[in-house]
Formats: C-alpha cells, structure tokens, sequence
C-alpha cells in the first residue's frame, strides 16, 4: 500500500466567505483542491454527527447517524431561495447572521439562530409548496426516508419530541413515551407530523450536499471505536474526486 499525507480536522474549522460563521458541506470541494494542488490525498474530518443541544464538541453527538444541521450549506438549499433569501429573514436573524459572520472564532448561538431560522423558512416553503401537492421533490425526499427507514424513522420522531419537551433528557419526558408504549408513540407521531417531516428534510438536504461534495460517490462503514469522516482525493482528468468513508 502506498503513503498518503494529509489533513484531520474539524469541518467548523474550514470557514469560507461563502459560508454562514462556520465550516460547512460546501467548503469540502474547496479544501480538498487546495489540497490535491499541494500533493496531499487525504482529507479526514472529524464527526459531523449532530451535537446535543448547547455542546460545540464533535463527540457530544445524539445520533450515530444524522448529520448536523449546522453543517448544512442554507445558500444552496433551492427552498431557501424560493422564500426570499436572506432578505426575507427576521431582522433578529439577519443581526444573528453579520455576528456569525464577523466573529473571530465561532459564534455557535448566532451560527445556530441564522441557520435555523433560514432552515425553518425553507422548509415551510417546501411544505406548501412541494410535499403537500405530492411534487417530484416531495417523492424524493420520501424515497429517501423509506431507504433510510432504520434510523431516520426513530430519530426524526425522537427529534420532534425532544423540541417539545424544550431539550430535556428523554429520562424527564411523560413515563409513557420513556417506556415508549406503542399508543404514545403513535400519538405523538400523529401530533407531530409536520415537526418529523421536518427532521427528516433537513437530513435528507444534508445527504444531498455531501452527496454532490463527495461527486456523489459516497460509501458509509460503522466501527466500533470510532466514527469520522474521511475524504480520500483523487486527480482525475484536471479534476478533483473525492471518496467519503464514515468510519
């Protein structure tokens, strides 16, 4: 096997003027070019996995599997557009965005109010617009749910309910949904439809974008010791590939 040189790091680290006060998806091509360019094939970020409510560390995630909304690229999320941009956005959320923007070091509250904000409102858009008249984007973002049904399914509805339980550990949530009796799950599932669907589209945005970031070529592994995301960069014909592993 041959050497290969490269960078670990943390995606948060790889803000660009494009992107929102913190490293997101759509700073990977331009990192793995400005690497390919000095000789280096290997790009390995540490966990993306979504962060517990409040925590900045890559290893305070409540999920094995989803992606962490933060990471998301909001200006090329199509809904987001759709709805007016950053324009449309609250003054609050605009101040939020400049502090994001202008920070030193990472803003989280300010990175996390803007991108909520711009996330929320595209998918509102998306809703009315695409999933309640059954569009072709709306059959896709079910066909993604349906391929990933083994986890999304449990953790969108886990996502939903721990919103309205305003963040508290599930072990504080009603003793029927903690012993997760089959009515109350049933019940909160119908009385947060829209809320589950929404966890669901956020994560089907981010596995599109690490999709095109990866030039859809993207495979997934699971250890035991440890998960992070690896890039592993190839030249092909002038251009940079990348190959995206979570190991």
């Amino acid at each position: 096997m041959s050497r290969r040189a490269g960078l670990l790091i943390p995606l948060f680290s790889c803000c660009s003027t494009t992107s929102w006060g913190i490293g997101d998806i759509g700073d990977i091509p331009s990192v793995t070019g400005w690497l390919a360019d000095a000789g280096a094939r290997v790009l390995q970020l540490l966990p993306l996995n979504e962060m517990a409510p409040g925590q900045q560390s890559p290893y305070s995630a409540i999920s094995a599997m989803a992606i962490d909304p933060v990471y998301l690229r909001v200006t090329d999320v199509p809904d987001f557009e759709a709805a007016g941009g950053e324009e449309a956005l609250d003054d609050s959320d605009r101040l939020a965005l400049s502090r994001a923007r202008s920070a030193r070091q990472i803003d989280y509250t300010a990175v996390r109010q803007a991108k909520r904000a711009a996330l929320r409102r595209a998918f509102n858009r998306f809703y009315c617009d695409e999933w309640q008249r059954d569009s072709a984007r709306a059959r896709a973002l079910r066909a993604f749910v349906c391929q990933q049904a083994w986890w999304i399914e449990d953790y969108s509805l886990f996502r939903a309910v721990h919103a309205r339980e305003s963040e508290r550990p599930w072990s504080e949530w009603p003793p029927d949904l903690q012993a997760r009796d089959p009515m109350a799950i049933d019940r909160a599932h119908r009385e947060l439809t829209r809320e589950v669907v929404f966890y669901q589209y956020l994560q089907w945005l981010a596995a599109m974008q690490w999709a095109r970031a990866g030039n859809r070529r993207v495979a997934w592994r699971c250890s035991a010791t440890s998960r992070s995301w690896s890039t592993a960069i190839a030249r092909t014909s002038g251009r940079d590939r990348s190959n995206s592993v979570l190991t």
